[in-house]
Parts: C-alpha cells; structure tokens; sequence
C-alpha cells in the first residue's frame, strides 16, 4: 500500500491534460496508457529482481548494454523525474486554490509550486526519513479518495449516454491527437517505475512482490478509466460557440477544470452542502498525494543523479553527501532548482501541458530502453535466475522471450515517437536537454581519459567528517546450486563484514553444465535449490539487518562465471569456501581448481573460509 502514491497519484493532474487532445476518447487513452505501462512496470520488475541496485533503470541498462546506454537511461529518468516534481507542485498549488483562490491563476500557481519545491528540497536534503506507516497512509487515503471519487460520479452523475454522445459530437479526434493523448496519458502512470523497487523492499521477493505488483497493476490502471469515465459523465464533450468541440474538463479556469479535473465531480454533487465540503477535502488530499508525489520524485532524482555520479556518467560533485547528513545535497539541490525553473518558465510559454509533454518524453524514452535491455538479457542470460519473471515466454532458439515486454516496448515506443512528431515545442526541450547531457559526458568522459563506452568500477562516495569510510560495499559467495546447502560459516562471516562496513551482499549460485549438454537442459528440483538458498541466506541476513540478495547462472566453467558476476556486480570482495561444496574427493579437487583460478586472476580481493578459520589472499 505504501508505493500506491508513486502509482496512482498521476491520474490527479492526467485527466484534464489528456481530454484536450482525447475529448470523448480520454477514457479509452488512459486505459491503453495503463495497459502499456503495466507490461513496462512487469519489465521493469524482472530487471531488477536480477539486479537490485539504486541506479534502477540506468542500472538494468548498463548490465544489458553498457555506459553509453547507461547514462542516456539514467539521464532520461533525472529529467523526467524533474519534470513530474515540477508538474505535481503546480497541481497542488492549483487544488489548494480551493482555500485561496488566487493560485489557480498561472504566476500565483507558479509561487505555490515554488513553495512546495522547495519545502520537499530542504526536507530531502535534511534527511528526513518518510515514515512507513506514514507512506502507508497516505496509500489507503490515496486509493479511498480515487474510490470515493468513482463513487460519487456513479451515484450523481451516472449518464452513461453522455459518454456515447461525447463521441458523437462532430467528429472523434484524429490520429495524431489520439496518439498524443495517448503518450501524454502515461503521466497517469510514470510511477509505476516504483513497482520495480518492489524486490528491493520486499523480505522475500519470490513469493511477495508477485501479489503486490498484481494489486498495484490491476487498481491503478482501473481506477484512472474509472475516473477518466465519470468526468466525462460530468463534463461531457460539447460543441464550443467556435464550431469546434470542447469540454469543461479541457478547459483552464475560471470556468474549466483541466487544472484540477478532480473537483469537477464533486462540483456536480447536487446537495450543496455536502459539495462545498466534499470540495474542500478532495482538495486537501489530493494535493498532499501531490506533495508526496513531487517529494519522491526529488528524492529519486538525487539518487539516481548519485549513482550516475559514482559511474563516472556524471562529475563526483553529483554523489557527493553531505558530511553530517549523508543525503546527495548537491544532486537534490540541482533537481530541485531545475524543477523550480520549469515550473515558472511553463507560465511564460507552453503552460502545464509543455511539462506534462517533457515528463512523458523522458519517461517513455527510459522505459522503452528498460524493456529492450529486459528482452536482451532474456536472449543473452537465459539462465540467470530471475526471482521474479514476467509471465508467458515464447520459445526462441532455446531461449524464452517475453511477449509482454516486447508488446510494452513497441507500445512505449509508439508514445514517444507520437511526442517527436505531434509535440512540436515540449520534443524541442526535451531533445535539447537530453543532447545537453550527451554532450556533457562525452566532455567528463573525455577529462577523465575513458572513451564513451569504456566500463568502470564503482567509486562510491562516502560520507566525510564524522561518517564511516566505506573499504568495500559488495561482497560475493560463489556456491555451487546443485548441493542446495547453504554453507553458514561462510555467510555468517560476510554478513558480519557486511554488517561492520554498510556492504551488500550477492549469493552466486552456479551450476555447471557438461560439454555436450544443452545450457537450458532440465535439472530436476534445482529451482527448488536455488529457492531454498535463497530463503537460508535471506534468515541469516535478517538476523544482522543485511538484505542478501541471490542469483543464478548455469555455466560451463565455474571460474569464469565467478570472476564475470564479480566484476559485473562491481564486488570488491569475494569469499570462497576452500574445502569444496561436496564430499566426494573429486568434487573437492575440481573447486579447489576454482579457487586458485579466482585467487591468480580476481582484481578483487579474495577471502578463503575455512571451518572456525579465514585468511584473507
């Protein structure tokens, strides 16, 4: 329940943005928009229960792809991000108008959303901590008003011929404009990226985030058609006194309700009692979805710009934390600046439409490249072990395709190409912005002698004055999957190294295939083995507050799987048990193969576990 604000709350400032482009057919815009983000978001999911890391999207691009790929992702999300903080204060400073009416006009809506900016900002910067139960809340009080709010058309304003008359106004939209509303419509659902944070979160990914990215994916895209229903029923398409058509739900205030499209329904609540505070407690509440909204968008920008920075995509200045508070205060600054300027500039020209038009350019764009690098590590990696996988493969040359991300890609990629085309002055911004930052890192790239694509190793950032210096942050355990027996001393002796020095820690569970056997050849009960690892590492982890994370790879040489995962999870350390994973003499001399093979070759430091013994190689 508490990632349902960074879902749902898009569909508050959507509606009336996409009825100007959609008239009658916003309902069917917002439906098509949350069926193609739904496949995304599964996309999305699957990436990172492989590779969990902060970097997210720019992260699952650099696996699949490399830097270059990398950086235009995680480059494409921080504008992105920028552009939804932007758009969500100018919204909740236009319901607040509701208690003072002048910010519903454009420079004093511009002032309030520079407000809010700034209040999530300071309260980011200073490292206040969102509290879970609070973010919970603020779920159940996000999806009650969305229900509320469906209710209230259906009881008041229920006329479900004002929806077939809506299309039968003079003519349906055309191509280019249903297209546009289209793409603009994924602003709805921009959020679903969180549901990718979900194997992040989750104490058990195999088995919880399944059923909460169902929840989130079925109510999020049902209620915003829900929605987009009832004010259409409340404000049907009609034909404007130009000879065009047009509808209340379109239109800017005084007398529209594009600006905060929410409020149109209550107004039709007959009893003007009820209305009157019915209006004053949707407008609350929705603008503090929006506040939350605009505050997690900020707060992933600084993380993400924080990651790149680490990556050597951007200066080191964008990883920097600030000695006391360890929070990336330059990055949030800079994101929040940004946001602030493009909420006052979009009063000067292009209005809220020109940021609902930039944020869904720079979302679509990462999430057509996130699912590209999902379908390629399908195609490259089909033995990874996926905690989390999207459902229905189609076989392909021994490998398993999914249909879902290819229909999500093509659908993402549809709604940008419809924004280069149709959006004339948010695509020129937008592309100037993203070509800005292309330029920007061949030039850092440059200075630091690296070519565009030339891979490195995490320099993570840490805190100076009072905090802890980090020696390393990711341990690896390479085990044998077959043996399906966790070794406890090795894990107990990472989680304590984990523990002391704020590391991660991955599990590499590999299983060796024969020559002559195909890569993808059935091996009886090993899911289950790579499960019952992965449950082992994950109670031995709780007890010392470390999350584990697991993986799996089928490989026909152990050593080389374990000095690929390593460099690739960028592990500064990994720990080997010397005494073999089996009791058979045979098995305990191939390991011990293994082993001198990662000690000569590893850039790594390597870590020999003996039992009540560890000697550092």
């Amino acid at each position: 329940m508490a990632a349902y604000p960074g879902v749902g709350s898009g569909v508050y400032l959507a509606v009336g943005l996409v009825a100007a482009h959609g008239l009658g057919l916003t309902p069917a815009a917002l439906l098509l928009a949350g069926i193609v983000f739904a496949a995304a978001a599964l996309a999305y999911a699957e990436g990172m229960s492989m590779f969990p890391d902060t970097g997210g999207a720019a992260a699952l691009a650099r696996h699949a792809f490399g830097e270059l790929a990398s950086f235009v992702t995680g480059w494409a999300t921080c504008l992105g991000l920028v552009a939804a903080a932007a758009l969500a204060a100018l919204f909740a400073a236009q319901y607040l108008s509701v208690f003072r009416s002048p910010l519903g006009s454009g420079g004093w809506a511009a002032a309030g959303a520079v407000v809010v900016l700034s209040f999530v900002a300071a309260a980011a910067i200073l490292g206040l901590e969102r509290s879970l139960h609070l973010e919970s809340l603020m779920g159940v009080l996000d999806l009650s008003v969305q229900a509320l709010l469906v209710l209230l058309g259906l009881v008041f304003v229920f006329r479900p011929e004002q929806v077939r008359a809506s299309l039968e106004v003079g003519s349906a939209p055309s191509v280019g404009q249903l297209l546009l509303a289209f793409a603009v419509a994924s602003v709805a659902y921009a959020g679903l990226e969180s549901i990718g944070d979900l194997p992040l979160e989750a104490r058990d990914p195999e088995r919880d985030v399944r059923p909460a990215t169902a929840a989130l994916l079925a109510s999020a895209p049902l209620l915003a058609l829900g929605l987009g229903l009832v004010t259409l029923m409340a404000m049907p398409v009609v034909r404007g006194a130009h000879g065009g058509d047009t509808t209340l739900l379109a239109q800017g205030p005084p007398h529209g309700y594009r600006d905060f499209p929410m409020l149109g329904i209550v107004d039709r609540v007959p009893l003007q009692v009820l209305a009157t505070g019915l209006r004053y407690l949707v407008a609350l509440l929705v603008a503090a979805a929006l506040v939350v909204l605009a505050s997690a968008a900020l707060r992933r920008c600084g993380q993400v710009a924080g990651w790149l920075g680490e990556h050597h995509q951007l200066p080191r200045r964008a990883a920097a934390l600030h000695p006391e508070l360890e929070t990336p205060y330059q990055a949030l600054a800079v994101a929040a600046v940004a946001a602030i300027v493009l909420a006052v500039a979009q009063d000067l020209s292009g209005g809220l439409s020109l940021v609902a038009e930039i944020w869904a350019y720079q979302a679509l764009a990462a999430l057509t490249l996130v699912q590209v690098a999902v379908i390629w590590l399908r195609i490259t990696e089909p033995g990874r072990f996926r905690p989390f996988a999207m459902p229905i493969g189609w076989p392909f040359d021994g490998r398993r395709l999914p249909p879902v991300a290819v229909a999500g890609a093509l659908g993402t990629a549809i709604g940008w190409s419809a924004l280069v085309v149709f959006a004339g002055a948010a695509r020129d911004v937008a592309t100037a912005s993203m070509l800005a930052g292309l330029a920007g890192y061949a030039a850092y790239r440059r200075h630091l002698g690296l070519s565009l694509s030339e891979r490195t190793q995490r320099e993570a950032v840490a805190p100076v004055g009072h905090g802890i210096e980090v020696e390393f942050q990711t341990m690896l355990i390479p085990l044998n999957a077959p043996g399906g027996e966790l070794p406890s001393d090795v894990v107990e002796v990472a989680v304590q190294l984990a523990a002391e020095r704020r590391a991660s820690l991955v599990i590499l569970a590999f299983t060796e295939i024969p020559l002559g056997e195909e890569m993808d050849m059935e091996i009886d009960g090993l899911d289950a083995s790579v499960e019952r690892l992965a449950a082992a590492a994950r109670a031995i982890g709780e007890r010392y507050g470390i999350r584990i994370h697991t993986t799996h790879l089928r490989t026909r040489d152990a050593a080389e799987a374990i000095l690929g995962e390593a460099a690739r999870r960028e592990s500064q350390v990994i720990l080997l048990r010397a005494n073999g994973l089996e009791p058979t003499a045979r098995r305990r001399v191939a390991y011990d193969h293994v082993v001198r093979r990662v000690v000569a070759d590893a850039t790594q430091r390597v870590m020999i576990i003996r039992p009540e013994q560890a000697v550092r190689a």
